[in-house]
């Protein structure tokens, strides 16, 4: 199997095997060329994981699945916006969504609900896919609010 190193600024030195990179052939919003990433578990039963760019290595992202915070996030949009998240084996999709977490401030953490990030597992390939219709907010609150 082929392997691949990276010195990465959060991780430290990061052996990969190859078939583990997810390439997002379109980039992510703002990181046009950052395209081949994998995905690393945050702590064990953590909702939370980590999309670590493989081209920068100071890059990486927080993630956690949309369905935690929306349990109906897929049904629930416009019929146009559907086939992005449709396979031909429903197991071969994941849906992220990207977390922000203001420093210091845990509190307001927000959840990106307009822009998820689709990954067919088996491709290894992604799309950050932008449901303008959706009525979704990027800046969703993570946490209920009291």
């Amino acid at each position: 199997m082929q392997r691949c190193s990276i010195k990465t600024s959060r991780f430290g030195v990061l052996e990969v095997e190859e078939s583990r990179i997810i390439h997002f052939p379109e980039g992510l919003l703002g990181f046009p060329e950052q395209r081949r990433y994998i995905i690393l578990e945050h702590k064990p039963d953590s909702p939370f994981c980590w999309l670590q760019s493989m081209d920068s290595p100071d890059l990486a992202f927080v993630m956690a699945s949309p369905l935690l915070i929306k349990e109906d996030y897929l049904e629930s949009l416009p019929e146009k916006e559907k086939p992005f998240f449709h396979s031909e084996s429903e197991d071969d999709i994941a849906v992220f969504s990207l977390v922000t977490i203001p420093q210091g401030d845990v509190e307001k953490m927000t959840i990106n609900l307009t822009g998820p990030l689709v990954i067919d597992v088996g491709a290894k390939t992604g799309k950050q896919v932008i449901l303008s219709e959706s009525g979704y907010d990027h800046r969703h609150p993570f946490l209920e609010q009291p």
